[in-house]
């Protein structure tokens, strides 16, 4: 199956594009517990989840920030943020299997076609965004909506 048809996040890349990243990608996978990557290990691939299950966390037995586990949900886009580290650890709950991204490689095949690499970057940034406001809803719902914090 083409990646593009699991990941959203490559969907409406141009067909040669597309074909150069698919090249790019690397199976990869990972029995249960295995971390992935860990907070603030060089932020060097991007990742979509194939099979299982994945437990994004503060830490290595830090608080779940986040679980993955729909086949072409995207994590390690620290990666391709501009970041230097991974802000979070990833934790295999179930065994995993990935296609993961090399960043610079991905991010040459993304500047040398402008409109893939806007359309990528936009459904990037929706991603995140998503990500966020389900961070922000499950606070609330921990702390209630009386909570002193701040979400932009």
């Amino acid at each position: 199956m083409r990646i593009a048809n699991k990941a959203s996040l490559f969907s409406a890349l141009s067909e040669p594009t597309l074909r150069q990243i698919e090249a790019l990608g690397e199976s990869k996978s990972y029995l249960p517990g295995t971390f992935i990557f860990h907070e603030g290990d060089p932020a060097n691939h991007l990742y979509v989840l194939q099979d299982g299950r994945v437990r994004l966390r503060v830490g290595e037995e830090g608080q779940v920030a986040y679980m993955l586990g729909a086949p072409g949900e995207i994590f390690g886009w620290a990666s391709m943020a501009n970041l230097a580290e991974y802000t979070l650890s990833a934790q295999c709950v179930l065994p995993v299997r990935t296609v993961r991204f090399e960043r610079c490689a991905l991010l040459r095949i993304l500047e040398a076609d402008p409109p893939s690499g806007l359309l990528f970057y936009r459904r990037l940034s929706e991603l995140i965004g998503q990500r966020l406001i389900n961070s922000y809803k499950a606070t609330v719902s921990v702390h209630g909506e009386k909570s002193s914090l701040s979400y932009g």
